[in-house]
């Protein structure tokens, strides 16, 4: 231990609210002894069996290693299966201080929850013991749908395997749930996945029912017995669900299990599954005849082996950090797509943009890996092909489109620039932004030449990536030229030529130019955000310590 048992006995003498201390037990590997609780506006004092473990007052696997049990106390909130409190407080490495404000954190949750009567607004999912099929661990995704659920309303569900993955030391065959089909009406209820997600190929099937109330003991431990929904299924469902299995059991794969998800509304009016894997060969009801003659569906009392769900919304999937909605919501064209532009794209993605265009000519080499964001996996490859993929492996909400050729190259010819003008502007036009990271500042000068309604945003590195220049439309060549001609140091002799002098470019790391990219994308977030774009510089300050940036 830690500490000694002096050092624990002393501490908790010093607790005015606790006493009766009992069943002392003190080893070198746990802690264990009953204490009363007992102050102001409590009825009668509150017993707890306490446990500390070795590692205290230092958490384990971000877990406290004290814990505090009385199992007359789990119909209240925060009360685990097994009696505990559930309760997370700041570091600590002092002992006494730390003891002194875990006993207070007890405290604190008695006057909240059983003298003050108190119920927590936000939603907290239903314990759920997930367990294996055939050794194996399962994972459902869904998200909200706009159409909502009735009340025993059930029917199939359509579903997409993502991929097998490991899961601590097993595996875990990770799903997406695609749409919830209605059997009473032809109606198909679709998450709201992008479209490369929502029209992939169906792999597997399930049944759904929607219960309303959650399948809970408590209000907060789920139903963990099939005996358990009895009166809670309908016999139409069960009905339903007999005929479902006797027509599919022989094109049925025995080695997978029927997902059947029940559905239930959260404390926020939200529809949350819970997801049962069933073995087709193992049905855990049976039919019987009732006193009345009819045929009656009964569920056995069989143990319910839950998946994993969790509900992967745009609001929880991004509900950590996103970017601005004005960001968000808008249609994005990306030009160029190499160190800085595949930067740009995997961002504005992670940050929760939903609608991106990629354009690039070019093909990734083996050498462009290294500072940017492309993989060894396809040595070669186009440009956006790979970055698409990246994208919607990244979220499961963005809708990526892409193109090799942009129009404006044939611009730069005078002959065509006249036919081809007033259609690039139209195309370009129903961007809302458009971000330039090409470096080719011939068209930089023929996107500033046209009229185009969306926000040309030019992102240009200088040579070993000393300084970025963000120019902003309109009269971005004008200003980004101006920088890089009069104002930066930028060496344009040490280039890197690894493979001649016709393929030159600028000297810099992943570390850089990620650096940089994201310290200026953070800008125009909080730009854009208040609706102020601006030509900006940022530069290094200090040998490099600090970066500073410069609004124009």
């Amino acid at each position: 231990m830690r500490f000694s048992r002096e050092e624990l006995l002393d501490t908790i003498s010093s607790i005015s609210y606790v006493s009766n201390l009992r069943d002392f037990n003190f080893d070198k590997n746990l802690v264990s002894f009953n204490i009363a609780f007992d102050f102001e506006g409590l009825n009668e004092e509150i017993t707890f069996e306490v446990t500390i473990n070795s590692q205290y007052p230092f958490k384990f696997s971000g877990s406290e290693t004290i814990s505090f049990n009385n199992l007359d106390l789990i119909e209240y909130s925060h009360v685990m299966s097994n009696g505990s409190v559930c309760f997370h407080n700041e570091h600590c490495i002092d002992f006494r201080q730390k003891l002194m404000q875990d006993f207070n954190a007890i405290k604190c949750w008695i006057t909240k929850y059983i003298i003050k009567e108190e119920t927590d607004s936000h939603y907290e999912h239903l314990i759920v013991d997930n367990s294996k099929f055939d050794s194996s661990f399962y994972s459902y995704q869904f998200t909200n749908i706009e159409e909502g659920f009735k009340k025993g309303e059930f029917g199939t569900v359509s579903i997409k395997l993502l991929s097998n993955s490991n899961y601590n030391q097993y595996t875990i065959n990770n799903h997406l749930v695609q749409s919830f089909n209605d059997s009473a009406q032809p109606t198909i209820k679709d998450c709201d996945w992008s479209n490369y997600y929502l029209k992939a190929s169906s792999s597997e099937q399930g049944i759904y029912i929607f219960l309303e109330e959650a399948p809970a003991v408590n209000q907060r431990f789920s139903f963990n017995n099939w005996s358990q929904f009895n009166g809670k299924f309908s016999q139409d469902f069960l009905s339903y669900l007999w005929k479902y299995i006797f027509l599919n059991s022989s094109s049925f794969d025995t080695s997978k299990p029927l997902p059947i998800f029940i559905g239930f509304d959260t404390a926020n009016n939200e529809a949350h599954w819970q997801v049962a894997l069933v073995s087709i060969d193992e049905v855990f009801f049976e039919s019987k005849i009732n006193i009345e003659n009819q045929e009656q569906y009964i569920l056995k009392d069989t143990v319910i082996n839950w998946a994993i769900t969790n509900n992967s919304s745009y609001s929880y999937f991004f509900g950590r950090g996103a970017f601005s909605e004005v960001l968000t919501n808008s249609k994005i064209l990306i030009i160029g797509v190499g160190a800085v532009g595949s930067n740009v794209s995997k961002t504005l993605v992670r940050c929760g943009c939903k609608n991106i265009f990629l354009v690039d000519y070019d093909i990734k080499e083996p050498e462009n890996i290294c500072r940017s964001e492309y993989e060894f996996m396809y040595p070669y490859n186009n440009k956006v092909d790979e970055l698409c993929d990246l994208l919607y492996r990244i979220s499961p909400f963005v809708e990526v489109r892409a193109t090799r050729s942009l129009i404006t190259e044939h611009l730069k010819s005078e002959p065509y620039a006249k036919l081809l003008s007033n259609k690039l502007e139209k195309e370009l036009s129903n961007y809302d932004y458009i971000f330039d990271c090409s470096t080719d500042d011939d068209l930089m000068h023929i996107l500033d030449s046209l009229n185009i309604t969306a926000n040309i945003i030019n992102l240009s590195v200088t040579n070993h990536a000393q300084s970025l220049v963000c120019g902003i439309s309109p009269n971005t060549y004008k200003f980004v030229r101006h920088q890089f001609d009069s104002i930066l140091e930028n060496d344009v002799e040490d280039l890197y030529n690894p493979i001649g002098c016709w393929s030159p470019t600028f000297r810099a790391s992943y570390n850089d130019i990620s650096t940089l990219v994201q310290f200026a994308l953070k800008q125009i977030n909080n730009m854009t955000d208040n609706h102020e774009l601006r030509n900006f510089v940022i530069n290094y300050h200090d040998n490099g310590e600090c970066l500073k940036v410069s609004k124009f």
